[in-house]
């Protein structure tokens, strides 16, 4: 039984047509050869051999090329319209590619909307009932219950809490949907006065966990001043709210140029994150467990506005912390403008 055995290849692939062209240069080449020099070669060869009989070269030289040029030009005919058929193959397969990631690209936008969509609806329409739900828990917990026994008020307990941590999720939600719904301006905006309008929006918070604030020189980057004070707000947020027991909170605000970026870090002496979780405190609702298994307190949206707020203004966010330490968050932003001279200020919430 006779098997076929390929010798240049397949050329619709790149290999195959690689053989062939090869193969068609070198016979292209010899005939081109044959064409110039085939008289003199012949002269050369049998000049020296005069018993011969005389050999008109030019007539054979000249046969030989009648011959060969058709299938010379044959040959680059060939190679001409296999270089067509390819060019037009991988133009085919190209489109055929361009149409399905059109097609996924349109899955995908539709998608998210979808979520955003369901998400919005959802963080709108569980407000009212959360709210009464809250409202109806707090008056039956401060109602007089000389009545109720201990179960009962740890039930009532039980109720309020769980109505007032799935209010902070809502709204925690909400602000991570209309995250979209910002401008984009594409204007330059004072990192300074961000951290100002941030400070004084969280200064009871600040003050009520005895935050000592070290702010630097802050500059100019490009983001909306909204967007800007909102990445403030929580990270500021956070810092006063995983401190570490026992111990006077202090967040350090810096920032160093790189390029054209601002590298923003807050730095806090808080509880710190364990090395192994760290990679997922940008998730939103994830909440790292601490020593104690538990975990940690608030509803885990707080940093995944930031990073989604950064990450729409083209920056990126990371974290490095150590556990019982403190951590560093940090996130980079284009720079608008010099830095500002203003000096370090020292304040204590």
């Amino acid at each position: 039984m006779s098997r076929h055995i390929p010798i240049i290849g397949r050329l619709d692939d790149g290999a195959g047509f690689g053989r062939a062209s090869a193969v068609i240069g070198a016979m292209v080449l010899v005939l081109f050869w044959l064409s110039l020099g085939f008289d003199n070669g012949i002269e050369r060869q049998f000049s020296s051999v005069p018993a011969a009989p005389a050999v008109d070269g030019g007539r054979v030289g000249s046969l030989l090329v009648a011959v060969l040029g058709p299938l010379g030009g044959g040959v680059l005919l060939l190679l001409l319209v296999q270089v067509v058929c390819w060019q037009r193959r991988t133009a085919e397969r190209l489109r055929l590619k361009e149409v399905e990631l059109t097609e996924q690209r349109d899955r995908l936008r539709r998608y998210v909307a979808d979520l955003e969509r369901i998400a919005d609806v959802a963080a709108h329409d569980l407000q009212e009932p959360l709210r009464r739900m809250v409202s109806y828990s707090q008056l039956l917990a401060s109602h007089d219950q000389a009545g109720c026994d201990d179960e009962v008020r740890d039930y009532v307990g039980h109720v309020v809490d769980g109505a007032r941590r799935m209010r902070a999720l809502v709204s925690g939600l909400r602000e991570f949907v209309a995250v979209d719904s910002l401008p984009r301006t594409g204007e330059v905006s004072s990192a300074w006065v961000a951290m100002t309008v941030a400070r004084q929006r969280l200064a009871d918070k600040l003050a009520d966990a005895g935050v000592t604030l070290v702010v630097d020189p802050l500059p100019e980057v490009e983001a909306d001043p909204a967007s800007l004070v909102e990445i403030f707000v929580q990270l500021l947020d956070n810092a006063a709210r995983y401190r570490a027991p026992g111990r006077r909170p202090v967040v350090h605000v810096s920032v160093v140029r790189d390029g054209d970026m601002a590298k923003f870090q807050v730095c806090d002496n808080g509880m710190g994150i364990d090395p192994a979780r760290v990679v997922r405190m940008f998730e939103i609702f994830y909440r790292p467990h601490g020593g104690d298994g538990r975990a940690a307190p608030g509803v885990g949206t707080g940093l995944a506005v930031v990073r989604r707020l950064v990450e729409r203004l083209g920056g990126a966010v990371w974290v490095e912390s150590e556990n019982g330490v403190g951590s560093t968050f940090g996130f980079s932003l284009r720079l608008g403008l010099s830095l500002p001279d203003r000096g370090r200020e020292d304040k204590a919430a």
